[in-house]
């Protein structure tokens, strides 16, 4: 055997180093990303311990993950427990806003991307309404459909429709006409153009538009459920919990909050980003 081969085979890696390597990979970033929110816990945990600041505003986090145990605890099971039926039903109630936000808006922003007549109607509509907080729609909203479910789903809806619509009709709208040019001098037809230039072209913003959607409707949800939640959710399970000054269910429905909104971005998003246009290699792949 030559020095090149013995060279190459050298360097060849198994699939079980492979593996190693890239397990050892995720495991160093997923350090990076959890050492500084470590960091942070700890110092509150001292503080609060130490009464540098009121225990009773900031308790420490060891107290409210306690409290957070006890909500999930139930005699009739962990399925049963408080905490998880007010995550059911705002999770119910995102995904009923967001899902028709997603398939209606996206189509919306499309069309408004390829049509100008469309986006000339719907543009200044966006524009003058996209300002307006989402909540400052809850007490006319509660008039009209009342404290129910009803009223959160559609203040969800309503702060999902605007970052979609206008990040897929940019999208539509950054392509570069030479590449429409291009494949109607090969023949495609309009069909083709659309699935094969102007949907893979603009994915980018529209992942980026649905990522902005969720995270601004996540908070919306909140919000409006501390205002018309009628019993259920974590938004009311905060609400309420300030009443009576339990600032470790308020602090543990707030973490609560955080890690499912992480879980949603990390858990659907980025897979989707993965499998579709860091694939299509329209982006470079984190």
């Amino acid at each position: 055997m030559s020095e090149i081969q013995i060279h190459r085979a050298g360097e060849a890696r198994s699939p079980s180093a492979e593996f190693a390597a890239g397990f050892g990979h995720k495991a160093l970033g997923g350090l990076r990303f959890i050492s500084p929110i470590l960091i942070v816990l700890a110092l509150w945990e001292f503080s609060s311990r130490a009464g540098l600041v009121n225990a009773v505003l900031l308790p420490p986090p060891s107290a409210i993950f306690r409290n957070m145990g006890r909500l999930f605890q139930s005699d009739t099971g962990f399925w049963n427990s408080p905490l998880v039926g007010h995550i059911e039903v705002s999770l119910m109630r995102l995904l009923a806003g967001y899902g028709m936000a997603a398939v209606l808006c996206t189509a919306l922003g499309l069309l408004m991307g390829i049509n100008r007549r469309v986006y000339a109607f719907f543009d200044p509509i966006v524009t003058v309404i996209m300002p307006i907080p989402s909540l400052a729609w809850v007490p006319i909203v509660i008039l009209w459909l009342g404290m129910s479910n009803a009223t959160i789903i559609f203040v969800v809806f309503l702060t999902a429709m605007f970052p979609i619509i206008y990040n897929s009709a940019a999208g539509v709208r950054s392509i570069s006409k030479k590449h429409l040019w291009a494949a109607e001098l090969m023949g495609a037809s309009r069909q083709k153009i659309f699935f094969k230039v102007l949907l893979p072209g603009a994915m980018p913003y529209v992942i980026t538009g649905h990522i902005l959607a969720v995270s601004l409707a996540w908070r919306a949800l909140v919000g409006a459920e501390m205002l018309a939640g009628a019993g259920l959710g974590l938004g009311y399970m905060i609400f309420d919990a300030r009443t009576f000054m339990d600032t470790e269910t308020v602090y543990a429905g707030i973490m609560v909050i955080a890690v499912l909104g992480l879980l949603i971005e990390k858990g659907v998003f980025r897979p989707l980003q993965r499998f579709t246009i860091e694939r299509w290699g329209t982006v470079r792949a984190g």
